[in-house]
């Protein structure tokens, strides 16, 4: 007899989400420093460490449930590269789990998966920027 889709330990979920904060905060302060040490480069500095900060901080949270939980990805279905208009999209169908909070923490996996695939080779490349070149 097959056995239905395992809950996801939301107590599990916030540890990690109050494990990897830190980390993405860490980062833009990291990078902070290297922008504003330099001289700044006004708004778009800014923007630039929000972005890092969100970009490691979805980092180590996908590796972190991928690690300690694990049970989000069985509400992934799909992902799709999909060439819009000059952009490619990543896609991610997900299925309905008919509660409204596991479904809250499946869209926020989504971002985080999306925030992964997009921003770890920008990541790499700004970190050998910034600290090597």
């Amino acid at each position: 007899m097959a056995e239905g889709p395992k809950p996801p330990n939301r107590g599990r979920l916030w540890m990690i989400v109050l494990a990897t904060s830190p980390i993405g905060l860490f980062t833009a302060w990291a990078f902070w420093a290297q922008i504003e040490s330099g001289g700044g480069m006004g708004w778009v500095g800014w923007l630039i460490i929000l972005m890092l900060g969100i970009i490691s901080y979805s980092i180590s949270f996908y590796f972190g449930h991928r690690f300690f939980e694990g049970t989000l990805d069985q509400y992934i279905v799909s992902d799709t590269f999909k060439k819009k208009h000059d952009w490619i999209d990543l896609e991610t169908e997900t299925r309905e789990s008919g509660d409204t909070k596991i479904d809250g923490w499946v869209a926020h996996y989504k971002f985080i998966r999306t925030m992964f695939a997009m921003g770890l080779l920008p990541l790499i490349a700004c970190i050998y920027l910034f600290f090597f070149a």
